[in-house]
């Protein structure tokens, strides 16, 4: 599985609307939207060139910052946006 990262989000943005946006990607597992603080959220992908894709098509979208998240299998760290 590969889990990807939403930054930036709307408050109002909820877990249907994200599985709405990214489910034409491939199959998800989990979709996880952050309410206290809110504004972002993680989202796992069965494949992880779905996950891809999706990072693809919504990266910089609706002013999203979407990218593989940091503890993806294979990864370590701590997910989340990377200062810059």
């Amino acid at each position: 599985m590969s889990r990807v990262y939403i930054g930036n989000l709307d408050p109002r943005v909820t877990e249907r609307d994200l599985e709405d946006e990214f489910r034409i990607f491939g199959v998800l597992h989990n979709v996880w939207v952050a309410r206290r603080p809110p504004g972002y959220a993680f989202i796992e992908f069965d494949d992880r060139r779905d996950a891809l894709d999706a990072i693809r098509e919504f990266d910089g979208k609706n002013g999203w910052r979407v990218e593989l998240s940091h503890n993806s299998k294979g990864g370590g760290g701590r997910g989340g946006r990377r200062g810059g």
